[in-house]
């Protein structure tokens, strides 16, 4: 019985390891990676924070619009009652400044007017619609709401 050794070749140095072209690929593919993550965590940043002052500018112009369902025709119709400019802090909390965190604050204008109707009661009726802007970078964002007040709406029944 005759048992053979196998000799093994130690690797040449050119064998081990990586080239430098290996590794500029692997670092090109990396930051290539990396770079789209952090494009894609801030867009979604930004359209959360676009869509919470969105929401918050809604929730202001319901609250106003609400308000004025509610007045009487002879409060909506005295000039000077209802103040045509507002102004609603929004200060949301945050992970990294608490309670503290910096706010906006939205500008309203309210207008009030004769309805756009050509039927007999438009006498009536007023159109009150409610323009909002904040400061959201890098503009400045407006919207707008609009309802219509009738002489003999909901004020009668509710007080």
């Amino acid at each position: 019985m005759k048992i053979e050794r196998r000799r093994f070749k130690l690797a040449s140095r050119r064998d081990v390891g990586f080239t430098l072209l290996e590794a500029i690929a692997s670092f090109a593919i990396f930051g290539v990676s990396f770079g789209a993550l952090l494009a894609g965590l801030s867009w979604n940043v930004s359209s959360i924070k676009f869509a919470r002052e969105t929401v918050r500018a809604t929730q202001i112009m319901e609250e106003k619009l609400d308000t004025m369902r509610l007045y009487s025709w002879d409060q909506i119709t005295t000039p000077g009652f209802i103040t045509n400019q507002f102004y609603a802090p929004f200060s949301p909390a945050s992970a990294l400044w608490g309670s503290n965190a910096p706010g906006i604050t939205y500008t309203g204008s309210i207008t009030i007017a004769t309805a756009p109707l050509t039927e007999s009661y438009q006498t009536n009726i007023m159109q009150v619609t409610i323009d909002l802007y904040w400061p959201s970078s890098p503009a400045v964002r407006h919207t707008q709401m609009n309802t219509f007040v009738s002489k003999y709406g909901l004020q009668g029944y509710i007080y």
